[in-house]
């Protein structure tokens, strides 16, 4: 979740359909996570056998549970099911009549208490009967780059049907490790098809009726159905079956997504060994949505119909059937697969491309941006991305910990460490300490401290570069340099680049300590002259705390800034106004002042929302000689890079830092008609990584990223 898009909901699609019932095989889904589901493995597996039927018109259902449990030594035992279920019925081994209570547990949840005759132990067939009508459709689904909706769904109707475990739309099992295998037989209308998890056993069609049996025979927390008037298109990699399960209006994108699938598979083999299922699919959803379950993806609409979502999502979700959704983390030491999927998946892709260095250098930028030092956390204690500042930490640092070990290791010894982790954790629950004792095996070395500095410590390193000196002697140069670590120090694996004519020469120190010396000679030669500047981390390689000159001022700065004003303008008319305080009052954490009213006291201690330009907010027209050269605001025109466009139908986004404060943001936005205003105003938040944009007729014709400093000293 995926990660780093900016999701929209795509329109619903009207649709209509004969009331039916729906006869169906399913089970439960406890624990979802956005862009991928967790599983754990426990230590004895129950199974769901479930049929129910839809009356999709009137968004009802009718079911039959068949679960086997095991109890040990009770006459009772607990589940839990969606507050729209009623049960109708429970029967146990010997088809009796079983007594049950159903209790109100939560907003969302009602508890199932099912009564034995007598002490129970061992396995129990529970026969459990229900029904409900699951109408409520989810208009408030949160998909972006920066927030996660983890909100289940459990809805039935004529444009789509989502059966979401977490909602507990079945009787779900609340044991410790909650899991079970699950078997899916599917009635639905000839127009309906559905998919989930596993293996699709077998598809018929007869008198208007499609039988569908789906099977997931692993250990899971759960499984997450879908259905919908699909088109299904069908194709093979080696032993895999691939599918597509699209709208008519988008059937087009089939090819290309087949395509690419077996791209990746390809990848993901060589790299780390045999696709875990027996199947693939790509499914498109009306919600916005950026799911990957094990052994399909669930992508909303307008995302699918992205030409660049082939390229990055599609690929780290399948990614993810490797990593959690065939190899389980346990979240409670901590969810490690997002952190190893952004870094197999996006990283990857980037650093194909030459871009790698790009990718890294953004990431400690979320880090600076979005996690104040107060509100840092070990990787062990991250469970699920709702924030950017998790974001930023588990995807961010969290992938940052393989780029390390990679570096460290090596590439051979860290493909075989995580191809160890996938033959010998496949469907198991594994932990960060399984990484370290896979890493360690295969490389022979100790890594104890490796795992326990990054990854149960909170933090980043903070470095800077002290004094520095180069001395010519009779067989070349000798550079010395101070390598200084703020705070607690960390063992670190440095990397750092003399620059010389002839182009960088990279060398690697250890430091461990506040205050390192390191040496590095150069022997001279005809093609080894004097380097010219000594860089630390030239190609960010260790996650650290980025010094303050190599963060640029970004959108995203200000909105993860910890004090924000916003500043409306006196001088335009109420229509502006009102748009402009609309603006701003969809900002979380924000204080809002007209420019008259704003005190000096605001000025310098909050991050600043400057909204409207010249002849409109007076701030602004104080602030607007500290914008760069590449930008200038004149009477009718906006020039960016030299481009002059006309102000009337563009609107400017720029972020600098606060002239009176450094350590704040100031952040304008400028434009002439309110529709333009308002719809660059929804958009600016997913642009976090820009320092400017402009917007031109609605669209984006500019964005940037200002400059910023390395950790370099010039040798004279």
């Amino acid at each position: 979740m995926y990660r780093k898009l900016s999701w929209r909901r795509a329109d619903i699609l009207q649709v209509a359909e004969k009331a039916l019932f729906v006869t169906l095989n399913f089970l439960v889904l406890l624990i979802i996570s956005p862009l991928t589901i967790a599983y754990v493995n426990p230590p004895s597996i129950p199974s769901h056998d479930i049929n129910i039927q839809f009356d999709i018109k009137s968004h009802e259902i009718k079911a039959v549970d068949l679960l086997k449990i095991f109890v040990h030594g009770k006459t009772d035992t607990a589940l839990s099911v969606n507050k729209d279920i009623v049960i109708t019925s429970v029967k146990g081994s010997d088809n009796r009549n079983l007594n049950f209570l159903l209790k109100e547990d939560s907003k969302d949840k009602k508890k199932l208490f099912i009564y034995f005759p007598k002490k129970i132990e061992g396995e129990v067939i529970l026969r459990i009967e229900y029904r409900g009508r699951l109408a409520h459709f989810p208009e408030d689904i949160k998909f972006t780059r920066e927030f996660l909706s983890d909100k289940p769904v459990a809805y039935v109707g004529e444009e789509i049907i989502l059966l979401d475990g977490a909602s507990c739309w079945y009787p779900c099992i609340k044991t410790v490790n909650e899991t079970a295998t699950f078997k899916v037989t599917a009635i639905t209308p000839k127009d309906y098809e559905i998919v989930m998890e596993g293996d699709r056993v077998s598809r018929k069609v007869n008198g208007g009726i499609t039988n569908t049996i789906w099977d997931f025979p692993y250990p899971s927390s759960g499984i997450y159905l879908v259905g919908g008037r699909y088109i299904i298109n069908e194709d093979k990699y080696n032993d895999i079956k691939l599918y597509t399960y699209l709208f008519p209006v988008d059937v087009s994108l089939s090819s290309t997504y087949m395509e690419h699938t077996k791209k990746y598979l390809e990848l993901y083999e060589r790299l780390l060994g045999k696709y875990p299922f027996k199947k693939f699919a790509v499914v498109e959803n009306i919600l916005a949505t950026g799911y990957g379950m094990p052994s399909y993806t669930l992508l909303g609409q307008s995302v699918m119909r992205l030409p660049f979502i082939v390229k990055t999502s599609l690929g780290h979700e399948i990614a993810h059937n490797w990593w959690g959704n065939s190899v389980y983390q346990d979240y409670e030491s901590g969810n490690w697969s997002e952190g190893l999927t952004t870094y197999m998946a996006d990283h990857m892709y980037d650093d194909q491309e030459g871009k790698g260095l790009q990718y890294r250098n953004q990431l400690l930028r979320d880090y600076a941006n979005h996690v104040e030092p107060s509100e840092e956390y070990p990787l062990t204690e991250f469970k699920n991305r709702t924030t950017p500042e998790d974001r930023a930490l588990g995807y961010g640092k969290g992938a940052y910990i393989f780029h390390m070990l990679r570096i460290m290791l090596g590439d051979e010894m860290f493909y075989k460490g995580l191809r160890s982790v996938v033959t010998n954790k496949r469907f198991k629950s594994t932990q960060w300490e399984d990484f370290r004792k896979a890493f360690e095996t295969v490389s022979g070395r100790e890594l104890g401290w490796f795992f326990k500095q990054w990854v149960e410590r909170s933090g980043a390193p903070e470095i800077n570069l002290g004094e520095v000196s180069i001395v010519e002697h009779q067989e070349g140069y000798t550079v010395r340099a101070q390598i200084i670590q703020k705070e607690k120090a960390y063992e670190i694996y440095l990397p750092v680049s003399l620059e010389t004519v002839e182009g960088p020469m990279l060398t690697y120190h250890w430091i461990k300590g506040r205050d390192n010396i390191i040496e590095i000679d150069v022997f001279e030669n005809d093609k080894t002259p004097k380097p010219k500047s000594i860089i630390i981390d030239p190609y960010y390689d260790v996650f650290r705390r980025l010094n303050p000159e190599e963060v640029p001022s970004t959108i995203g700065k200000f909105f993860g800034a910890e004090s924000r004003q916003a500043i409306l303008p006196s001088k335009v008319d109420k229509e502006l106004i009102d748009v402009y305080a609309n603006v701003a009052s969809g900002i979380e954490n924000v204080t809002i002042k007209f420019d008259k009213k704003v005190t000096e006291k605001d000025l310098r201690q909050k991050s600043l929302y400057l909204l409207g330009g010249l002849d409109e907010n007076i701030i602004t027209e104080r602030f607007i000689s500290n914008l760069p050269d590449e930008i200038k605001l004149r009477e009718k025109t906006i020039s960016i890079n030299g481009t002059e466009y006309d102000k009337n139908d563009s609107v400017l986004v720029v972020a600098i830092s606060s002239p009176l404060n450094q350590n704040e943001s100031l952040l304008i936005l400028s434009g002439e008609k309110p529709e333009y205003i308002e719809s660059v105003a929804e958009k600016i938040s997913h642009y976090g990584r820009y320092s400017y944009l402009l917007f031109f007729k609605g669209g984006v014709k500019e964005k940037g990223i200002w400059t910023t400093s390395r950790m370099e000293k010039r040798f004279h």
